[in-house]
């Protein structure tokens, strides 16, 4: 009876004890890999590299396919950062992303999500403790997180990089990061059991106007089918010309040029190889060069946007997938400050007085306070509305036009209260 007893507790154990999971190692298009075993059930997998290390030569060009590895891989840390201000762990070798599964099988066929991080397409990393993605796989969907380049690294144009490259081109290099990470993700996301034909690009900020920026490329077509594009705007002051002004704003091109000028000038770095010594820049005193106002931003250059987004978005002719969009009540916080806002009424009357012209009207019931003390929540609502509703309404109207559904949401939870 024991030797039974003995033998039904050994079967019990080995039941109870069998891992339902994906095959480690891993084996992808660059080489294979072993993954994080969390206690909650789901997989971890930390640090892939989804194209080559933007460095050297690479640097200011499109990603290139990742550099294929012997053995196995222990995808078990965070990536670090791409280059910003501000930030520890961090290198211009950057271009990793990160995995979460919980897929019983390679054969799962799960929905996929590629999550894009904010920060003003100048800071943030897809390591921050806030973007693990093991509740989405707890969920049953595989999470993708992104890094990409930033800052002067990502957005930099400068005419002697549009005369190098294949498409006369430069800067979108942040963009290029997002299609290669999505190219990477169709050929490698069914290896963790995730479904290729079934993925949602979701971001937040300059992560939404990620998300825009893939709707609007064309060459980000098929890569993706369903979009989530959280507290952002894609205006005119986010988008400029490659080598053309557009209004009040200089051109990349221009701006690049001035600012690569103005940093080897102070370093008394002369001569004809200017691409060699652009490209001989420390990664840090390229973080510290200031590229101007509006100078990390989409770039219309006829290769990667062949016209601006409000136009492709405006004509039809973007990626057309189904689309939620939204903002947050009092959005327009990020904008203002008590002590930088009208004081009186009537100066507030007269400011928009001269900013709407003739269409005044009812505009200013609207954000035009009653009393003194209701200055600030009116600002508020009036930079959430211009900066944040209003594009996004414009980007969804032009959605609604096509076949694909297109969704709004205003997000109202107040979480001052720890309680709630």
């Amino acid at each position: 009876m024991k030797i039974f007893e003995s033998v039904l507790a050994s079967v019990f154990f080995a039941l109870t004890s069998l891992s339902y999971a994906i095959d480690e190692p891993v084996t992808l298009s660059s080489g294979q890999v072993a993954g994080i075993d969390l206690e909650s059930g789901a997989q971890a997998f930390l640090g892939i590299p989804f194209a080559a290390p933007p460095v050297g030569d690479l640097r200011w060009r499109a990603p290139q396919p990742p550099t294929p590895w012997q053995g196995v891989r222990q995808a078990t840390n965070q990536p670090p950062a791409c280059m910003q201000r501000g930030t520890r762990f961090m290198s211009e070798d950057c271009l990793y992303l990160n995995v979460w599964t919980k897929a019983e099988s390679a054969e799962a066929n799960l929905p996929v999500m590629v999550w894009i991080h904010g920060g003003g397409w100048i800071s943030g990393a897809n390591s921050i403790p806030i973007y693990n993605g093991e509740q989405f796989a707890l969920n049953g969907v595989i999470l993708v997180s992104v890094n990409y380049r930033m800052g002067a690294f990502g957005w930099m144009a400068h005419p002697a990089l549009s005369a190098e490259s294949s498409e006369g081109v430069s800067g979108n290099y942040g963009i290029l990061d997002h299609i290669a990470a999505l190219e990477w993700v169709r050929d490698n996301v069914a290896r963790f059991g995730g479904d290729p034909s079934n993925v949602t690009i979701f971001g937040e900020s300059a992560g939404g106007g990620s998300v825009y920026s893939l709707l609007a490329t064309p060459l980000a077509k098929g890569l993706f089918h369903k979009a989530i594009s959280q507290s952002t705007w894609i205006t005119s002051y986010n988008v400029t010309n490659l080598s053309s002004q557009n209004g009040m704003t200089t051109s990349a091109e221009a701006r690049g040029e001035e600012a690569i000028n103005t940093v080897l000038t102070e370093l008394g770095v002369n001569g004809t190889e200017l691409l060699e010594n652009m490209r001989d820049l420390t990664a840090e005193q390229l973080v510290e060069m200031d590229l101007g106002l509006y100078g990390v931003s989409l770039i219309v250059d006829g290769h990667v946007f062949p016209k601006s987004p409000a136009e492709i978005f405006a004509e039809g002719s973007h990626n057309a997938v189904p689309l939620i969009a939204g903002i947050n009540d009092g959005e327009g916080l990020f904008f203002i400050r008590p002590s930088r806002t009208f004081e009186t009424v009537e100066q507030q009357h007269a400011a928009r007085v001269e900013e709407f012209g003739e269409y005044s009207g009812g505009l200013l019931d609207m954000y035009v306070a009653d009393s003194n003390e209701d200055i600030y929540r009116i600002e508020v609502d009036y930079n959430t509305d211009s900066w944040f509703a209003r594009p996004t309404r414009e980007i969804l109207n032009a959605m609604a036009r096509t076949k694909e559904d297109s969704y709004m949401y205003l997000f109202t939870r107040n979480l001052s209260d720890p309680e709630e």
